[in-house]
């Protein structure tokens, strides 16, 4: 028997996680209390947050890099906090230029928005990293400028000057984040960061996100989030089956989670990736797997972008499961509700080619 084809991880699975979780406010303001520094924490005044919509890293990186940007006034000025996770597990020497580069962008941004103003508004870089070995980079700007002794210290004052703030989420680091400040799905989503391709050390370590994840389950789109994660730990596990990851999460969470985790090992079977026997094994559950996977993607619709409309509800029912596997996804990262349920466009057909007769000979 040939073995099953593993199925292809979702584009950005890092980036969809953090933007599906972060972009939620509730989560953003657990996220900045525990990343924050105390007496910034005090100046905020955390009635007036927002999330922004917008982001600044390439498109092509977005594999390696996410980012967030969180506003809120302080005093008299509106801050704003962006914040980079980095994915790639390794130490890039540079990246407060990077940072640097991007925070000027979202002045340029803010500029278009502004163009009268004689002031930027401040602000704050959080970096969120996690490797073998830790950062050991610098994280102040003026760091990397090369120069030393009588030069440079002639030139200190023309050098740019920032730091920024890191959270290290590596093994074994002692970090600055405030765990107790998160949210429940906030410490989940830090944990699973952290662990994103370790298969030993998801296994290790799971039972310590047991308690976060029963109150994950509690929340009103517990299930929505729960299948979120679950679709991410088996994008960045891909030397694990899926079903083990999948025995794991049941196993920490309990009974609850048994029903969107079946959901998702039979959408799994159903594109041919759980082994033949298990077919066979399942098939009276497919019409109770069906519902739940419209429940799942209703709940994950309603938590992204409020009540879910009549005709929506229509079209998700009538809908065939390989376009309800696709919106599950699409569902992360779509701006509107209109993107996710996007019909895409057939490929046009190749026009015929037409050979032209040769003339007749004459007589």
């Amino acid at each position: 028997m040939s073995k099953p084809r593993r199925s292809q991880p979702p584009a950005q699975p890092h980036d969809a996680l953090v933007k599906w979780t972060f972009s939620q406010r509730e989560h953003a303001i657990g996220l900045l209390h525990a990343a924050l520094p105390a007496e910034v924490v005090a100046a905020m005044d955390w009635d007036t947050l927002r999330v922004e919509k917008d982001s600044f890293v390439d498109r092509a990186l977005r594999s390696r890099y996410s980012d967030v940007v969180v506003s809120a006034r302080m005093g008299e000025d509106r801050i704003y906090v962006y914040t980079l996770i980095e994915h790639q597990r390794d130490i890039e020497p540079l990246m407060v230029v990077r940072i640097l580069h991007y925070m000027a962008r979202l002045w340029e941004r803010l500029l278009l928005d502004r163009p009268t103003a004689i002031t930027l508004p401040p602000i704050l870089p959080l970096l969120i990293h996690h490797s073998a070995t830790g950062w050991t980079a610098a994280t102040a700007f003026q760091d990397v400028i090369a120069g030393e002794g009588p030069a440079r210290a002639a030139l200190e004052r023309h050098i740019p000057r920032f730091e920024v703030r890191l959270i290290d989420l590596s093994e074994g680091r002692a970090s600055n984040l405030v765990q107790q400040a998160l949210t429940a799905l906030g410490q989940v989503v830090m944990w699973c960061l952290s662990v994103a391709g370790d298969d030993e050390r998801l296994e290790r370590e799971i039972g310590r996100i047991a308690a976060a994840l029963d109150q994950v389950l509690q929340a009103p789109n517990g299930l929505a989030a729960l299948e979120v994660l679950l679709r991410y730990l088996a994008a960045t596990h891909t030397r694990m089956r899926p079903d083990k990851v999948g025995k794991l999460l049941m196993k920490t969470a309990g009974p609850q989670a048994q029903e969107v985790i079946v959901t998702f090992l039979d959408e799994i079977e159903l594109r041919g990736e759980r082994r033949g026997e298990r077919r066979g094994e399942r098939k009276g559950e497919r019409r109770g797997a069906r519902m739940g996977r419209e429940q799942v993607l209703l709940d994950q619709l309603a938590a992204r972008f409020g009540k879910v409309p009549a005709d929506v509800k229509t079209r998700i029912g009538a809908a065939d499961d390989a376009t309800l596997a696709q919106w599950a996804v699409r569902v992360l990262t779509a701006p509107t509700l209109e993107r996710v349920l996007e019909q895409e466009a057939a490929p046009a057909k190749p026009k015929r080619r037409v050979t032209p007769r040769k003339p007749a000979r004459r007589a």
